[in-house]
């Protein structure tokens, strides 16, 4: 693909798609992803949940550039090819089947490990069991399989503007006022 169409392509995917929206105002659009993950990983792997949260690993810890690169840093093109047919067809909310395969067909690996055990396994274990064409098209079709509502998205993101508007009235008023008088 030329230079000048790839760069079409890339607009596209940042206004039309959404995906600018996630480096904007301190990430807040990113955040609220992660929330929404942490919730559908909740209600769908409730034990790789309660592991995690045993933890302290937050989905920010290991799915920053599932979202923010859609999977292109670690995972082979095989599959990142795939992901990005799939944004392009359904939405950024592609990013959540994906998310929510990888870790239902990692559970049982996952919940073996401790944090730091974890974390490499993300980094660096996960991204290798996908090197071959045939793992990452059966992860692809269990993606596709994978049923994420709108509507719960929503949900979700109106609990996540609730939980911030929460905190944000916890907070000290001065320091309120000096964080809105600096943006």
């Amino acid at each position: 693909m030329p230079e000048e169409q790839a760069f079409c392509v890339l607009v596209k995917i940042m206004y039309d798609y959404g995906l600018r929206e996630l480096y904007k105002n301190n990430f807040e659009d990113l955040h609220c992803k992660f929330y929404q993950l942490e919730r559908l990983l909740q209600e769908r792997l409730p034990d790789l949940h309660n592991h995690f949260m045993d933890l302290n690993l937050e989905a920010h810890m290991y799915a920053s550039q599932w979202f923010l690169t859609l999977f292109t840093v670690k995972f082979p093109l095989c599959m990142v090819f795939h992901i990005i047919d799939l944004l392009l067809s359904e939405g950024l909310s592609i990013i959540f089947n994906v998310a929510l395969a990888l870790l239902k067909t990692s559970k049982e690996d996952l919940l073996q490990a401790d944090f730091e055990g974890a974390l490499k396994f993300f980094r660096v274990q996960l991204p290798k069991r996908y090197r071959a064409e045939e793992n990452a098209r059966r992860l692809m079709e269990q993606a596709c399989n994978i049923k994420v509502p709108t509507k719960k998205l929503k949900k979700y993101e109106k609990e996540y503007q609730t939980l911030r508007e929460q905190q944000a009235h916890q907070e000290d008023p001065i320091d309120r006022y000096k964080f809105i008088s600096f943006q």
